[in-house]
């Protein structure tokens, strides 16, 4: 069994959670938003929210249910030994592509805005085992570098707030509830998958202190990601006006330039913001790879899983660098295989333990 003298506290396990998703989804999702539902993304991302929240509340009464025990060990309980197999094949995938792919939009990232001459290889190389390092040494580690970055990234986001309501017009918003129905349905499903993340804590839930608070982190964390998702979607549009939204890579990184701070008293914003997204990056990539080599080590019953941290750096690097360009990525991460994994992680999975976990003798009552 795996060992778990670590563990986490609710604020430790909320802040982690927060820090998790806001990983490479901000960057796109209102380009993605303005050229599905123009001004309407907000209540889009209002309806992905609460969707979020009850996948989140069933994967709490799983957790719960089954106090102190390993997503091995509670798919084992619930649905067979070989079910359980299946279950951690798909959570493995699921890693190992969401670390791919956000490597690989990290590494363009930054190779755009900020380091041009270096080769991609080189920065996708450096933060993959900065990250394989830093994972290494156990999820509180992780848990207490989160909060503090946390805390870093609440300065930006009030300088973005305040200076880009000079620049914004929210009449650029109108007309609200002009989309058909046709079109909710479709966007909603792929703006849920912008919440990646808020799963994590069916794998981490062993190392968790009150396994009573589940739906709290869970509730809190989703809704705290929901209003910063809809302030950037709301401010985009009102900056840029929903035609010029829809044709910017990364909205989210371009409405920083454009920001006029008076007295030019702080200048190069957009370094700040790159800075503070670099370090959410590095949590996103440090929890997926710890969450990645947990699962490897609960499926062969081992004590130690730190050597599994750089064992899974090859692999991801060869997927990371499988597409030929940005455009390829995006159209990997939409393509149906990635989507029916990401399906079956948001909400299959979770929804099947938590309807099957009901008949089991196993479970634990309060």
């Amino acid at each position: 069994m795996i060992s778990t003298k670590e563990k986490i506290g609710t604020s430790q396990m909320i802040t982690l959670l927060i820090s998790t998703i806001l990983g490479v989804g901000i960057l796109s999702l209102p380009r993605n938003l303005a050229d599905k539902v123009q001004g309407s993304g907000f209540i889009i991302i209002i309806i992905s929210t609460v969707i979020c929240i009850f996948f989140g509340y069933c994967m709490y009464k799983v957790i719960y249910g089954f106090r102190n025990k390993s997503l091995m060990q509670i798919s084992s309980d619930i649905l067979t030994k070989p079910m359980a197999y299946l279950v951690c094949i798909i959570f493995i995938l699921y890693y190992l592509v969401n670390i791919s792919m956000v490597v690989r939009i990290f590494g363009e990232v930054v190779k755009m805005y900020m380091l041009e001459k270096t080769p991609i290889e080189v920065i996708i190389i450096s933060i993959l085992f900065v990250c394989a390092y830093s994972s290494k040494k156990g999820i509180e580690g992780i848990a207490r570098i989160s909060q503090i970055i946390l805390f870093l990234m609440v300065v930006p986001i009030i300088f973005v707030f305040f200076f880009s309501l000079e620049t914004a017009d929210f009449t650029n918003l109108m007309p609200i509830l002009n989309v058909k129905a046709s079109q909710v349905f479709p966007t909603v499903f792929l703006t849920t998958f912008a919440f990646s993340g808020f799963e994590t804590m069916l794998v981490l839930s062993i190392f968790m202190r009150e396994p009573k608070d589940g739906f709290k982190i869970q509730w809190i964390t989703l809704i705290v990601i929901g209003i910063v998702y809809i302030f950037f979607s709301v401010i985009s549009i009102a900056v840029f006006g929903q035609v010029e939204t829809t044709h910017l890579m990364w909205p989210t990184l371009t409405i920083v330039k454009v920001i006029d701070i008076p007295g030019a008293f702080l200048e190069n914003l957009d370094a700040l913001i790159m800075g503070t997204w670099t370090l959410n990056i590095f949590i996103t990539l440090c929890v997926f790879l710890f969450c990645a080599s947990l699962v490897i080590g609960d499926m062969f019953n081992c004590r130690e899983i730190n050597y599994f941290d750089y064992a899974i750096v090859p692999v991801v690097y060869i997927l990371a660098m499988y597409p030929d360009n940005l455009a390829h990525v995006y159209d990997l991460l939409n393509s149906k295989y990635t989507v029916a994994v990401q399906l079956m992680v948001f909400a299959g999975i979770p929804l099947i333990l938590f309807l099957f976990s009901r008949f089991s003798k196993k479970v634990k009552k309060a």
